[in-house]
């Protein structure tokens, strides 16, 4: 049987597993051991290779380990906050809150007390006191053992520490890791060793290959198209069109309606409706976009007289409008193309 379009990593993975028992499993770090590699990648990637190809079988299994957090490792080292505090309670011959407040900083004071009242710490006129030092010892003893047997496999820790240290932020978490095991199947068992020869195999078609005369005797890969492709989930809006975005949700939620209608409107309703100046640069033909067919439409007079007296004078709203008299020519209204930004 042939082994053709595998790539170089899939032939030396499938060659090293034919040299071994058929019925072997293998985990990652036999699989790297024989193919003499390093990155745990290019492993994964030719046995899921192998494996569409049908040449292999994969067994995954996900195991959940508990780890050392951030805070954690630094309670490791250190000792726990309630241990601290413990310890130096301990070699005071009175343990006040006024001089536990001196000795820890006031981020560590306050947490610590509250931890040791759990513990069975209370505070009698300002100064801590503990019925049963022992046995307050025993259990920070077993939460220092617990931080220093991990990482453990999460089903062996015990539930009632884990839940304790989860309950308290970055000292543990839970991280989860696959585990592989490939297997030959009859198909790989039956590639031919000559088929399996590393060779150069062109994946990709460049300038730089064409002009040299090494593609005439190299494999090339095929692909099928066929195969459904992932869909890409890298793609974010452009800078821009998020600040539309932004600016159309902001106006939406102020109780302004969208405007689905033409984007033609007359420049009495988008500009003199909207009290802009008559000279005020929107107006010109950077801005706007004026039509020659039509040229002008008619308006209501009242309409185009409410607007004359507001601009000029403010009419009866109670603004002192722009002062100043609208010259002729822009008593016309044109008609007028918004651009969208």
């Amino acid at each position: 049987m042939g082994a053709p379009n595998l790539l170089n990593p899939e032939r030396r993975m499938l060659r090293a597993m034919q040299l071994s028992d058929a019925e072997r499993m293998w985990d990652l770090s036999g699989i790297l051991a024989a193919c003499e590699w390093t990155d745990q990648a290019v492993a994964v990637g030719a046995g899921h290779g192998l494996q569409n190809h049908g040449l292999v079988s994969v067994q995954e299994k996900i195991i959940r380990q508990i780890r050392l957090d951030g805070e954690g490792e630094q309670a490791l080292e250190n000792g726990l906050l309630e241990h601290r505090i413990w310890t130096w309670m301990q070699s005071q011959e009175s343990a006040t809150m006024q001089g536990l407040q001196q000795a820890f900083e006031r981020h560590e004071a306050g947490p610590g007390v509250g931890l040791l009242k759990q513990l069975g710490v209370g505070i009698e006129g300002g100064v801590l006191m503990a019925e049963s030092p022992d046995e307050i010892t025993a259990v920070i003893d077993q939460r220092a053992a617990f931080l220093a047997s991990l990482p453990a496999d999460a089903n062996d820790v015990d539930s009632a520490m884990l839940n304790l240290f989860s309950s308290r932020k970055n000292l543990v978490q839970s991280v989860e890791r696959t585990e592989r095991h490939w297997a030959l199947t009859p198909e790989g068992s039956a590639v031919s060793a000559d088929d399996l020869q590393e060779t150069l195999v062109i994946t990709d078609l460049t300038p730089e290959l064409l002009q040299g005369e090494d593609w005439k005797t190299a494999e090339f890969r095929a692909f099928d198209v066929s195969v459904e492709a992932t869909t890409p989930r890298t793609g974010r809006s452009h800078p821009m069109q998020a600040l539309i975005e932004r600016v159309r949700s902001i106006f939406l939620e102020m109780g302004f309606s969208e405007l689905v209608d033409d984007y033609v409107q007359s420049a009495g309703w988008n500009m003199d409706a909207l009290f802009i100046p008559q000279d005020h640069p929107a107006r010109e033909m950077q801005d706007t976009f004026y039509l020659n067919q039509p040229e002008s439409i008619d308006l209501d007079a009242d309409v185009m007289n409410a607007w004359k007296a507001i601009h000029e004078h403010g009419g009866d709203t109670g603004s002192t409008g722009w002062g100043a008299p609208i010259p002729p020519r822009y008593l016309s209204v044109h008609c007028c193309e918004r651009t969208r930004r």
